[in-house]
């Protein structure tokens, strides 16, 4: 690795002291991507000679306009415009001809602080799902054991950052895209709160949910890129404070939820003991609102995902990689009372916790594992649903949220800790991870993917795994008689039995949800 810095902070550091110029450390990152991405699917697309001829105009600059990203390499993810290339959103049905020559607002914003665009990122199909290994797109590999899933959806982002081929990047987060793939592979990552940074340019999946997100080595890291794309730095912190007398919320009846390992509940309590000997205030608080929020994110997220693409959907069926399709037609399948429900359901329990957090009691921070477990084995895939969603829930909320490293499992897999806290607190998360991160070493170990291995190709299974439906109550009717044929039949879907066998799947466990009282 030719990389000669451990964080973003120290390579702006450098660059603004003069000791290391901007495009040395282009040529370096996009060396390293002639080694490694063959093995790892960090990029789509390398930009290598606009980003040399970025590098070298910011070389140029006088020290007077040097922005405070200056000459720095950074990467996109692949459902942002970039100038340079198209948002391919990883499907060979999108029309390429989208925003063409045209920069996402936030990208605009990097590069008016001086970024450097490498590239733009693999990720999940429009944001969802898991990759289709018919397709041509690269196979992303989580770092630290290419047999491994990286966490969706901004899936080149965490392998690349993990694996030093860049120090920053930015993705986007509808029920865990940033948090997801900085869990499973040892990377901070920020949901920011909604409505912070625009979202123009950027393909839509669930446009209530939608959020842009920096992504990088440290919680600093991801300050200096979130001052960035507000335009707003965070000011000056009280000396030394960090997170002494904040108050941090722990849902602990969470942790005794099946799914969550030994190694993941081991490594939070050592991770809260750290913040109280920091000073922090750590306390129980319940979050009944779980269960509720799950099946809003769900729900939302599936129905304006068809809502968005469905058109598309029944135009080229066949083009869709099978992860994306099924979810997104099953979204299709859902009553609009549905629907409204849980517009509802997300207003109420969001109400509701925010004034539980600032009532008698109250929390400012509320901390949980971000993923209940190390990455697993893309040859052990888990059914939709089946493994514990421990991010989803701020998305329809809108709560801003932090993951960071925390810990290593079996292996030395990565494993993180979740960080929410009120709408537009950023600052106080960050602040939170800066200081947790002074006092712990996890976000500093970085990946060693050795090049020269061959991982297993994914396998092309004729059925994807059907997930598990909830047990229906004598409250709750079966939905298993759902004609899901017929349904998608009428929107202009003509889909095969394998595929069926999962929209119905999906949609039941979706109506079931839905229809509990808590949601």
């Amino acid at each position: 690795m030719q990389q000669p810095f451990a964080t973003l902070a120290d390579a702006a550091s450098a660059l603004r002291s003069g000791a290391v110029g901007s495009a040395e450390l282009v040529a370096a990152a996009l060396a390293d991507a002639e080694v490694l991405d063959p093995l790892l699917g960090v990029y789509v697309t390398r930009f290598p000679e606009q980003a040399l001829a970025a590098a070298r105009a910011a070389d140029s600059l006088p020290a007077a306009r040097r922005g405070p990203l200056h000459g720095l390499p950074l990467a996109v993810k692949d459902n942002l415009a970039t100038v340079e290339g198209p948002a391919t959103v990883q499907s060979p049905a999108h029309d390429p001809h989208w925003w063409r020559g045209l920069d996402a607002s936030a990208v605009a914003r990097l590069r008016g602080a001086g970024a450097v665009v490498l590239g733009k990122t693999t990720m999940a199909e429009y944001a969802m799902g898991r990759p289709d290994p018919s397709h041509s797109f690269p196979v992303p590999r989580n770092p630290w054991d290419p047999e491994r899933w990286t966490g969706g959806s901004s899936t080149g982002n965490g392998a690349g950052i993990a694996s030093g081929l860049f120090l920053g990047a930015l993705g986007s987060d509808t029920s865990g895209s940033v948090r997801l793939p900085a869990a499973l592979c040892g990377t901070t990552g920020l949901k920011t709160t909604f409505g912070l940074l625009p979202v123009d340019g950027c393909v839509p999946l669930s446009p209530s949910q939608d959020v842009l997100g920096p992504m990088a080595v440290t919680a600093r890291d991801c300050g200096l890129l979130l001052d960035a794309l507000t335009g707003s730095p965070r000011p000056a912190p009280v000396a030394d404070a960090g997170v002494r007398g904040l108050r941090i919320g722990v849902p602990y009846g969470l942790l005794d939820t099946p799914g969550i390992t030994a190694a993941c509940r081991d490594a939070f309590q050592e991770a809260l003991r750290t913040l109280r000997e920091l000073g922090a205030e750590v306390r129980e608080f319940d979050l009944p609102e779980f269960g509720g929020l799950l099946a809003v994110n769900a729900v939302t997220m599936l129905a304006e995902a068809f809502a968005v693409h469905g058109e598309r959907l029944a135009a080229d069926w066949d083009g869709h990689g099978r992860s994306f399709r099924r979810l997104a037609a099953a979204g299709g399948l859902l009553p609009a009372h549905l629907y409204l429900r849980a517009q509802y359901t997300r207003e109420r329990l969001t109400a509701g916790l925010l004034e539980r957090m600032n009532g008698p009691g109250g929390v400012d921070v509320i901390a949980t594992p971000t993923w209940p477990a190390p990455a697993r084995p893309y040859a052990q895939e888990a059914a939709p649903g089946e493994e514990l969603n421990l991010t989803a829930v701020w998305n329809p909320t809108g709560f801003p949220a932090l993951a960071m490293p925390m810990g290593a499992g079996p292996a030395g897999l990565p494993l993180s800790l979740q960080l929410a806290g009120r709408p537009r607190s950023e600052h106080t998360l960050i602040a939170a991870g800066e200081a947790y991160q002074s006092a712990t070493t996890w976000h500093l170990r970085r990946a060693t993917p050795d090049p020269r291995r061959q991982p297993t190709p994914l396998q092309d299974p004729e059925t994807g795994p059907v997930p598990a439906s909830p047990a229906p109550s004598a409250a709750t009717p079966d939905d298993g008689s759902i004609d899901a044929g017929a349904l998608l039949a009428a929107i202009g879907i003509t889909a095969g039995p394998a595929d069926l066998a999962v929209v119905r799947a999906v949609a039941r466990s979706l109506l079931i949800a839905g229809r509990q009282p808590s949601a």
